[in-house]
């Protein structure tokens, strides 16, 4: 999630959707007052710097003993800076803010700065949320199961990230300025720096959690598991007009 005071925009964060590479693109060209929360790594390791509001917060939220640790150890408190981010402003923003949040947390910002999320297929989203959820556990439940949880309301308690259209609509209702596909990434994120007044460079788009062996989306899918990604994300589907992978 980021809000750009000096370019004024707002990106909504929607998990597996080529965020933090979108995060890690922007933030290199952030003012000192902008906020990003989340995908911190990918952004310093595309070339991004924390800015003066990541420094104070480190020094308001973190211990002088982690500061002088990280500093003798990287000659650098960079990698501090999305710790440092969190807890200053947790409990009011996250990672992955909806609308709603942002909106309440600034006003004005909300009202006149250019808002914008990424969006992907809900039947390949849901395979890499899967696997991107269980990526560290010793055992995982099935494909199916994991969208059993979800739609049996367990996903807060599984802390299972799923929610998507929640994030970048109010009352069923778009309320972005625009709304990029990850399938046309680069395309669309060009169209976004047009907007916002920022050159697009290729060579700085990484994909930041990419899987260099793309999973066969079909094999995850078993008998009755294309009905229920239909009916947890039946607005985005039907709004985008995404269809099952051929």
């Amino acid at each position: 999630m980021i809000i750009s005071h000096r370019h004024k925009f707002i990106f909504i964060h929607v998990p597996k959707t080529a965020g933090s590479t979108v995060s890690a693109y922007l933030a290199r060209e952030f003012g000192p007052w902008d906020v990003q929360l989340g995908s911190w790594k990918d952004a310093l390791g595309n070339g991004a710097k924390a800015n003066r509001l990541a420094l104070i917060a480190m020094f308001r939220h973190l211990s002088p003993l982690k500061i002088a640790q990280t500093l003798v150890r990287n000659h650098s408190v960079d990698s501090l800076a999305g710790v440092a981010l969190s807890r200053r402003f947790a409990g009011r923003l996250a990672d992955h803010s909806s609308a709603s949040e942002i909106e309440a947390f600034d006003p004005s910002a909300w009202n006149r700065y250019f808002k914008f999320c990424f969006v992907r297929n809900p039947f390949e989203r849901a395979v890499s949320l899967y696997n991107w959820h269980y990526r560290k556990a010793d055992t995982r439940p099935s494909f199916s199961q994991m969208l059993c949880l979800i739609e049996a309301g367990a996903a807060e308690k599984e802390r299972i990230n799923w929610k998507s259209w929640q994030l970048y609509t109010k009352n069923d209702e778009v309320v972005v300025d625009f709304v990029g596909r990850q399938e046309r990434l680069s395309e669309d994120l060009r169209t976004v720096c047009d907007q916002i007044g920022l050159p697009f460079d290729e060579r700085f788009l990484t994909r930041a959690k990419a899987n260099p062996r793309r999973p066969d989306i079909r094999s995850y899918y078993k008998p009755g598991d294309r009905e229920r990604v239909e009916r947890l994300f039946g607005a985005e589907i039907e709004y985008f007009k995404y269809r099952f992978p051929d």
